[in-house]
């Protein structure tokens, strides 16, 4: 009976997706000239730079390409939804439309749910926000870098501050290109941005510290589309079993 409804509930989300991917257009992501920093080089300028500057919302649809050491781990087709300020959602599908991961990144927390196994795995993120950092917990400096410059965010004031992540920005555009997130002193997730249409990259690069690279490429993105707050609800645990995020992908491989 539980199986059913879960079988239920994974096609209600698949039905949903489909129609929210599927509405008229509002607005077809069109090329956007990026005009050169003229500013004052600052921490608060920084943190402004981080994400998708003044876009509200963006939908596309998304192919993923997974690989892992290097060796072919196959290809995912999906979905892909931002909700500022800090909302974002991933769909991946598999054969027959069905929901082979799901991704939900809501404030600090972020999620990655495998119906297959019924395991959701979380990760209280630092600062994954693509709508800057203005409203950021932690402790900021920046420095130069060898393309540009850098922000250093901590964790906390104390004799010995852990890092929690760096935020690397070109020097002509303050392009925000990479971040680095770090659990327990080591980096955890790197995030590489490419293929920039104005201050959005249509490419994305994941890297897990355990060698998994997902390359995102974003198709038909639609700026201000109207997608309902509720799309992006943070996943209920209700019967699925919760592991740490670090232990997603330890034997993950997608359908081909």
């Amino acid at each position: 009976m539980a199986h059913a409804g879960r079988n239920r509930a994974l096609f209600a989300v698949l039905v949903l997706s489909l129609a929210l991917f599927s509405c008229t257009k509002k607005e077809a992501l069109r090329h956007i000239e990026t005009e050169p920093y003229q500013g004052p080089l600052t921490v608060e300028a920084l943190k402004q730079s981080v994400g998708f500057g003044d876009v509200r919302s963006l939908k596309a649809l998304a192919e993923v390409s997974i690989t892992k050491q290097g060796e072919d781990k196959g290809s995912l087709n999906g979905t892909f939804a931002y909700r500022a300020p800090g909302k974002i959602r991933i769909d991946l599908f598999g054969p027959f439309g069905l929901t082979m991961t799901k991704i939900v990144v809501s404030e600090n927390l972020l999620q990655f749910f495998v119906p297959s196994k019924n395991t959701l795995y979380e990760w209280d993120s630092p600062e994954f926000s693509f709508t800057g950092l203005t409203n950021s917990r932690f402790r900021y400096e920046m420095g130069p870098d060898s393309d540009g410059y850098v922000l250093i965010a901590y964790m906390s004031d104390g004799p010995e501050p852990s890092v929690a992540a760096r935020y690397f920005f070109d020097g002509t555009y303050l392009l925000n290109r990479t971040i680095c997130f770090y659990k327990d002193g080591s980096e955890a997730i790197k995030a590489e941005f490419n293929d920039f249409n104005g201050r959005v990259p249509e490419r994305t690069r994941l890297t897990f510290s355990n060698g998994l690279v997902l390359d995102i490429a974003l198709q038909e993105p639609q700026l201000d589309a109207d997608i309902p707050a509720e799309y992006f609800r943070v996943i209920e645990h209700a019967d699925k079993r919760i592991e740490p995020f670090e232990e997603i992908f330890r034997d993950f491989t997608p359908a081909r």
